[in-house]
């Protein structure tokens, strides 16, 4: 009798969890506290794996989303998923004894031209592709309370009026939180020295301090781009220094 009921009780809790695992994943979604400024489309799977067609956080889209469950966080009561999309990937860990969020090793790219649709009235035309790579992103009860990462500019340059120019990569590495954002800007693989700094606040108010040098000489382009946008403080040399109000939107986007 006792190895009877062992032997049951087994079958139950693998019953259980099987149920557990082939739970659709839209009866899960309403009790997941996911921020306002993310929009969910097209979810379709149990909570082990699955796909959707879109998810969209402040507006930029991720689209052709595979996830994954992972079994790793058990032990520390978070569930824990591998995320792959068209621009990269990301893991996320929920943690279920308060709810908390946590972002790491999330890798998107856009091309540039999908970013400055935020941002009006510039007097130029950038190109190129920016990769944002987030080591570390805390979510609490919805907002975003921590955020560290980086953001690389590949190709750099312009495409405007008959103008193309392409002087590298840059690298901006960047800590942030609900009230302010921090900047250090620097050059990787580029034809100018660059090195700057800069922050904003979650009223929209920015200071940049951009020094720009090189050694071996400036395009006639560039330079000609760089007297729209800096002051020449010697030879082949520049400097930014900007003060101001970012847009209402960019800001809801930077601190919604």
């Amino acid at each position: 009798m006792i190895r009877l009921w062992k032997f049951t009780l087994f079958f139950l809790l693998c019953l259980v969890v099987a149920l557990l695992f082939n739970l659709p994943i839209q009866q899960v979604l309403p009790y997941v506290k996911v921020p306002d400024t993310v929009r969910l489309v097209g979810i379709d799977g149990t909570i082990v794996r699955g796909k959707a067609q879109e998810i969209s956080v402040n507006q930029f889209p991720v689209r052709d989303i595979d996830y994954r469950y992972l079994p790793s966080c058990i032990p520390l009561l978070k569930v824990c998923y591998r995320v792959t999309y068209e621009q990269g990937t990301i893991q996320v860990a929920y943690d279920l004894l308060n709810g908390d969020t946590e972002v790491s090793g999330a890798r998107i790219e856009y091309p540039v031209v999908e970013i400055v649709k935020y941002l009006p009235n510039l007097p130029v035309q950038p190109a190129g592709r920016v990769e944002l790579l987030i080591d570390d992103l805390a979510v609490i009860d919805g907002k975003p309370t921590a955020l560290n990462g980086k953001l690389i500019w590949r190709d750099l340059g312009l495409d405007d009026s008959g103008i193309k120019l392409n002087i590298g990569d840059y690298q901006v590495d960047f800590t942030g939180n609900p009230q302010k954002y921090d900047f250090k800007l620097i050059d990787l693989d580029a034809s100018l020295d660059v090195d700057g700094e800069g922050e904003v606040d979650a009223t929209g108010l920015y200071t940049v301090d951009i020094r720009i040098e090189s050694e071996t000489g400036i395009d006639q382009q560039v330079k000609s781009v760089l007297n729209l946008v800096a002051k020449s403080t010697g030879y082949n040399k520049y400097r930014i220094e900007q003060a101001g109000r970012l847009p209402p939107d960019v800001t809801r986007q930077l601190f919604r």
